[in-house]
């Protein structure tokens, strides 16, 4: 074939090629364009999202800016942080009101327990220096012995009783100002869920073998994002300093 001949059948088919393509363009083209910008929009925005595996349909949608499957709150995403609690309920303990009132506590015990010793001391000084075959000794022991039952009875009874109530009541208002400001940290960051933990690499305290399994035991989480550790953020809220950090 000579090159001009060959020269006027490769124009002739780049001139088909060309017009083959405007056609494609101007007809099925364009309806194919369509059905793919129609394909596109139903991904989003959208209401829902229908996911099928054979016969079985799952619809996931928006609910209060997290990711649902029903209509429960059970079928729905959640966002989960963690905080040491003991790093903020240790120095809510120590705070200067709670101080106050511990020591206000000894101070009423010790006026107690102190009348008791002196008693008790003024009692065994008195029967050392007596006779102790002399009927006068053995009723000053009976009565030695009857002031010491009720001093250990007063102990039992009233002092531990009352230290214990006064732990616990402290107890109870510390936790209560902790979930105060871990929901404050919360609504602040958009978490759902906060869980307690202590962080794995934190040095255990236990005595014996039984305090270090319950360590472990505390330990709830083993393995954990630690960004989702939102501590920091509350101690900050309740404006305290961190003695374990």
């Amino acid at each position: 074939m000579k090159s001009a001949e060959r020269a006027v059948i490769y124009s002739a088919l780049i001139v088909l090629g060309a017009m083959n393509v405007v056609f494609f363009l101007s007809h099925s083209g364009q309806s194919a364009m369509a059905e793919a910008a129609a394909w596109l929009s139903d991904l989003g925005p959208a209401d829902s999202l229908k996911l099928v595996d054979n016969d079985k349909e799952l619809v996931v949608r928006n609910k209060a800016g997290r990711l649902a499957w029903g209509d429960d709150d059970f079928r729905r995403t959640y966002t989960v942080g963690f905080v040491d609690i003991s790093r903020a309920l240790n120095p809510l303990m120590e705070s200067a009101a709670f101080a106050e009132e511990r020591e206000a506590l000894r101070k009423e015990l010790d006026t107690s327990e102190q009348d008791y010793r002196t008693k008790l001391e003024a009692m065994g000084e008195q029967i050392q220096g007596m006779d102790r075959d002399s009927p006068q000794t053995k009723e000053k022991i009976d009565e030695y012995r009857k002031l010491y039952e009720e001093y250990m009875h007063w102990a039992q009874e009233t002092a531990m009783p009352k230290r214990n109530d006064l732990d616990v009541k402290h107890l109870q208002q510390a936790y209560r100002e902790l979930v105060s400001a871990v929901n404050v940290v919360a609504d602040k960051m958009n978490v759902d869920i906060v869980l307690r933990f202590i962080a794995t690499d934190k040095d255990f305290k236990a005595a014996n073998a039984e305090q270090a399994l319950t360590e472990i035991r505390l330990r709830t989480a083993v393995k954990y994002p630690e960004k989702l550790d939102i501590t920091n953020e509350v101690m900050q809220e309740l404006s305290l300093k961190d003695k374990e950090g």
